[in-house]
C-alpha cells in the first residue's frame, strides 16, 4: 500500500507543472505528540498505551494558485513509550490541500489545511506497518520576503487501525510546527 501511495503522490507532482501557480518548497519542525493509544491482542483485551513527546518533522513540494495551495508532503516523528526505554516512528505520505485566508495589506494569513495519504508504523525491534490517514490542520503564514513565508501551526492525524501479527495498534498525532516556505 505505501508503495501505492507513494507513486501516487510523485504521479500528482509530476502532473504539477500543467497547473497553473506558484511551485513552493517548504519544512517543518517542532512538538511531536502520539495521543493515548490502544493495543489490542488478538483474541485478547484492549491495552491502553501512553507516549512521551516527541520531535516531528517534515518536508512538501507544492503548487500555490490565488488562495489555494496543494502539496506532496513527508513528515517523520518518534516517540517513546510512557514509562519504557521502547519507541516508535511515524512516517507519513500525504497529499494536502490548503486554503489561505488573505487579510487586505497584511503579511498575515491565516490557513486551513486537510489531507490524505498514508502513515507506517514502525516500534522499536517490530516490523513497520501502514495504514490509510487522513489530517486536518490550521496556522498561520508571516511574509517574510517576496517568496519566504514562516509558518506556525498545528495538525491533527488519524490513520486507520495498524494490523500486526499478534494484535491492532490505534493511535493518532498532534503536531505543533514551526516552518518556512520558499516560492520559486
Amino acid at each position: 500500500m505505501k508503495k501505492l501511495l507513494l507513486t501516487a503522490l510523485i504521479a500528482g507532482m509530476s502532473a504539477a507543472p500543467a497547473l497553473a501557480g506558484t511551485p513552493y518548497v517548504s519544512g517543518s519542525i517542532g512538538l511531536g505528540l502520539l495521543n493515548n493509544g490502544s493495543f489490542t491482542p488478538t483474541g485478547g483485551v484492549k491495552e491502553d498505551v501512553k507516549f512521551d513527546s516527541g520531535v516531528a518533522f517534515g518536508g512538501a513540494i507544492g503548487i500555490k494558485q490565488d488562495d489555494f495551495r496543494i502539496e506532496a508532503a513527508l513528515a517523520h516523528q518518534s516517540n517513546d513509550f510512557q514509562n519504557s526505554t521502547h519507541s516508535v516512528s511515524e512516517l507519513s505520505y500525504m497529499v494536502n490541500g490548503y486554503y489561505d485566508i488573505n487579510l487586505d495589506k497584511s503579511s498575515v494569513s491565516p490557513f486551513v489545511t486537510v489531507g490524505l495519504g498514508g502513515v507506517s508504523a514502525k516500534p522499536e525491534n517490530g516490523d513497520s506497518k501502514s495504514a490509510l490517514a487522513w489530517q486536518i490542520g490550521a496556522g498561520v503564514g508571516v511574509k517574510a520576503s517576496k517568496d519566504l513565508t514562516v509558518d506556525l501551526g498545528v495538525r491533527y492525524t488519524k490513520p486507520s487501525a495498524f494490523k500486526y501479527s499478534d494484535g491492532e495498534f490505534k493511535v493518532s498525532s498532534t503536531n505543533i510546527l514551526a516552518g518556512v516556505r520558499y516560492g520559486f
